[in-house]
């Protein structure tokens, strides 16, 4: 049995080999995630471990019928063509459990970062200054801080964040139950973005939702508030942002994740006095990503085995083969 790794970016899959080799599974690394490279090496695996590597139709139907199971090593899954895998009868699963801690962390590192100024101040003392500002910072206790989606991540920077006495609102339409979080439901986008100082987007990345920060939602924030992303860049039109930094209609923006990414080197944003960017990175940490690679890699050897998958994503397959059988 073969399964075919697309990328990663890991420095290794030592974890996935422990794995999966005992259960007679060979791991073949693609050295490059191009179409047809993937296409071909896609042909007689079992399974496919996938990390930001753009999977297209053509690799899915390359991969069947063998392929059984994508594995996306990650929390959001638009890289893969879920109704592709559905028809071929591919189980795709993600890993929603990892790394919540990381990305609540680090979206207030950059919400912290940024409101008191820091990288411009440790900037200016490696420059050999030692001035206090003058204007420009603001008592965190009583902004608004504005949550666009609430699952795991944002339920967790929720609680982050009223530790500092921001008051939390969420808008998050797919959300049935008010969340057990220190946030206040409002019902409407306008609701939650138009007075708030800080909004933060913790929404997966859809045809719905492309573009969520665009001119529409930015004519709706009043407060010149600083917008930060550590879910998915695509939810952010960049054009429109950098336009609303330079007219003072958005006060900053602290972004982990960037739509293309990387950010090409002369983008203007890299350059921005108003922008702080790291490099997708808050997903990191040295047990976040054991726990990623261990638990996509579970999934592969679920599939091997015949048993369910822990996360399925499109668990209609399931149910078909369920009935097959019975049949």
């Amino acid at each position: 049995m073969r399964v075919l790794v697309t990328d990663q970016v890991f420095g290794g899959i030592e974890i996935e080999r422990s794995i999966l080799e005992p259960a007679g599974v060979t791991l073949v690394e693609a050295p490059s995630a191009d179409e047809a490279t993937l296409a071909r090496l896609a042909k007689g695996s079992v399974g496919l471990l996938v990390c930001y590597a753009p999977i297209t139709d053509a690799v899915l139907e390359a991969a069947a019928p063998d392929c059984r199971v994508v594995a996306r090593y990650g929390i959001g899954y638009d890289n893969v063509p879920v109704a592709t895998a559905t028809r071929l009868g591919m189980t795709v699963t993600n890993v929603p459990d990892y790394c919540l801690d990381e990305v609540a962390d680090h979206t207030m590192a950059l919400l912290l970062a940024a409101a008191r100024r820091i990288v411009d101040l440790s900037s200016a003392v490696r420059a050999g200054q030692w001035s206090v500002p003058k204007s420009g910072i603001h008592r965190l206790r009583g902004r608004r801080l504005a949550l666009l989606g609430l699952g795991r991540i944002g339920g967790r920077v929720a609680e982050r964040a009223a530790a500092f006495g921001l008051d939390v609102v969420f808008f998050d339409p797919f959300l049935s139950r008010i969340a057990a979080a220190p946030a206040r439901r409002v019902e409407t986008l306008d609701e939650a973005i138009g007075e708030a100082d800080f909004i933060s987007l913790h929404a997966p990345l859809n045809a719905g939702n492309r573009g969520l920060i665009g001119p529409a939602s930015i004519a709706l924030m009043r407060r010149a508030p600083l917008i930060i992303n550590t879910a998915r860049g695509g939810l952010v039109d960049l054009a429109a942002v950098r336009e609303a930094l330079d007219s003072g209609r958005v006060g900053g923006v602290a972004l982990d994740v960037t739509d293309p990414e990387p950010l090409p080197g002369d983008h203007p944003l890299r350059q921005h006095p108003l922008a702080l960017i790291t490099p997708h990175a808050s997903f990191y940490s040295a047990e976040a990503q054991d726990d990623l690679q261990r638990r996509a890699a579970e999934e592969i050897l679920r599939s091997i085995r015949g048993e369910s998958p822990r996360c399925p994503v499109n668990p209609e397959v399931l149910q078909g083969r369920e009935l097959r059988a019975d049949g």
